[in-house]
């Protein structure tokens, strides 16, 4: 049995993914609800609450994007959105699917993809997809081994384990799409990458 209502749980997940880049505080419920739980049709269903809940709200960033784009990456944002042009749909949606099922901040995606129209349920499927897998295997996580995972580390290392996503989530907006554009265009994909990962390690 879970410790909370199902209802509960979708809605607060909902709410985390609906605001960018704050999705953290609906997984530490998640770990919360599920602690401890053995039943599997409970844990089966609570993955369910938490991919649908996290899923729809990345909807809401979806549609509101072009709003929201500006404030949270800046002049970035038209750069990612320009680079997600050039890509094909079936290479965005693989994109998709594994941001989406990253503990990482997806924003820095979905918000560009938004941005340039991007068809929405093509964007639903992969990102439930996504969300569906990352759901399965922190409700599984904490239902099977949340006690043994917080006696363990116990409050400092659920601290830490905090502290290390929200290092992960600063790492990603601090990707320079300008320069992750400029790269895709003369060297391809491979160059793309390595430019996301020097940007977000590199001083500004």
């Amino acid at each position: 049995m879970i410790h909370c209502p199902l209802w509960g749980l979708f809605l607060a997940v909902f709410i985390s993914h609906a605001v960018p880049l704050a999705h953290l505080p609906g997984y530490t419920l998640v770990a919360v609800c599920v602690a401890t739980s053995h039943n599997l049709a409970d844990l089966a269903a609570a993955a369910l609450a938490v991919a649908l809940g996290a899923a729809l709200g990345k909807v809401v960033v979806f549609f509101t994007s072009r709003k929201i784009g500006e404030a949270v990456m800046g002049r970035e944002a038209e750069y990612a959105k320009r680079l997600f042009e050039k890509i094909s749909k079936w290479g965005i949606d693989l994109a998709v699917v594994a941001f989406a099922a990253s503990p990482l901040p997806d924003d820095v995606l979905y918000i560009p993809l938004g941005m340039a129209g991007y068809d929405l349920r093509r964007f639903f499927v992969a990102v439930l997809a996504g969300k569906a897998v990352l759901a399965v295997i922190l409700v599984f996580f904490f239902g099977e081994l949340g006690s043994l995972f917080l006696d363990t580390l116990g409050v400092a290392g659920v601290a830490l384990t905090i502290g290390l996503a929200v290092l992960g989530s600063v790492l990603v907006a601090r990707v320079r799409w300008s320069a992750v554009l400029q790269a895709y265009e003369a060297e391809g994909a491979k160059a793309a990458l390595k430019a996301a990962f020097k940007s977000a390690f590199s001083r500004k």
